[in-house]
């Protein structure tokens, strides 16, 4: 491959998948703006899901390690730190001071450190979700980025043959653990893992699969027929959950603990089916991509602050008055962060790992 084709078809990727990560933190904006909207949401109930989606972008970005690319572990574990804990500790200490100013009971400075470290999802589902509910998904996140090049040195000598390989035995250890997992919800030591990526990593392998199909020369009618189905799989799947509810869903086996991961599937089949399909990007596309992209990580982190923020203008606006009033402040929130603290974080971690020896 030229120089030039590899710096088109990465940039092509890049903003095809900012795109995609503004779509995942749109979907977790829905599942929890919606019901105060009081508005019937349908399957959209499902958009829960984007959290999924998050999982399987994290595979995708970081696939060409897991199919021969060179990774330094210092540079890499660097840049992760820089990209993901200054905003989250700054969230971290915005939703407690929200909790020590309305005086809510439970407030503690062990479970404030717990979530500091990254330890809130091993104990209870009221410690993980005690300062936000989108807290919950950033330790396995971590646990990917830590288990990387430990990946990367397994599949480094073949890889076309080990990441399956890999793929099968995250399969294998994800239906153990729901085999495993009792029908009634609750904190197990089983549904730790599954929530942890002994649970997890099969997602994040299916965007690491999702990244190899999409280097094929793939047809506009393969796109197209995989863009369908992937819709196709989410819709029946959210449309499932809006019939049988969380009981319901617990009562079936093939579907208790699974639908994240189909879910996952479904997202994995539409974005091979988008990435790279745009040859020739208009600007405005992009350009909507790069701000979806940018503001997506502070818009998951900090959306569930506006609510308990206006919550006492709630009772006197319109459900969608009021859940547009808590979007639109926390766009304009985090776009001020994104510009003088997230940027300048991720721009000084790049800094840093360089000097480190990044590759790439």
């Amino acid at each position: 491959m030229s120089l030039s084709l590899a710096r088109q078809e990465t940039t092509s990727t890049d903003w095809s998948v900012e795109l995609v990560r503004g779509v995942a933190a749109g979907l977790v904006v829905i599942a929890h703006y919606g019901p105060m909207t009081g508005l019937n949401l349908g399957p959209f109930r499902f958009a829960y899901t984007g959290v999924d989606l998050f999982f399987v972008l994290s595979g995708f970005v970081f696939a060409p390690y897991l199919f021969g690319k060179r990774l330094s572990i210092s540079a890499h574990l660097i840049r992760r730190f820089f990209r993901l804990y200054p905003l989250y500790a700054f969230a971290l200490g915005c939703y407690a001071a929200l909790k020590w100013q309305t005086g809510q009971t439970g407030f503690s400075v062990e479970i404030l450190l717990k979530h500091a470290a990254f330890l809130h999802t091993l104990e209870s589902r009221e410690i993980a979700f005690y300062f936000n509910p989108a807290f919950w998904s950033l330790p396995p996140e971590v646990e990917f980025y830590l288990l990387l090049p430990l990946l990367a040195a397994a599949t480094a000598m073949s890889p076309t043959r080990w990441v399956p390989i890999g793929m099968l035995l995250a399969v294998l250890m994800h239906g153990f653990l729901v085999f495993l997992s009792p029908p009634a919800p609750g904190f197990n030591f089983v549904s730790v893992l599954l929530v942890h990526l002994p649970g997890l990593l099969i997602e994040f392998m299916l965007g690491a699969m999702a990244w190899r199909w999409v280097r094929q020369s793939l047809s506009m009618k393969m796109r197209l027929l995989l863009a369908i189905t992937g819709v196709l799989i989410w819709w029946l799947l959210a449309s499932l959950f809006v019939s049988l509810g969380d009981a319901g869903i617990e009562n079936i086996i093939g579907l208790r603990g699974n639908m994240g991961l189909f879910a996952a599937c479904a997202f994995a089949f539409m974005l091979v089916a988008w990435v790279g399909a745009i040859k020739q990007p208009p600007s405005w596309l992009i350009a909507l991509a790069t701000v979806a992209g940018n503001l997506s990580y502070g818009l998951y982190l900090f959306h569930n602050a506006a609510p308990q923020v206006f919550a006492p203008y709630q009772a006197a606006l319109p459900g969608p008055v009021f859940a547009l009033l808590c979007l639109g402040a926390t766009m304009l929130f985090v776009h001020v962060l994104h510009r003088f603290c997230e940027a300048p974080c991720r721009q000084f971690g790049r800094q840093l790992a360089e000097r480190q020896g990044q590759v790439g």
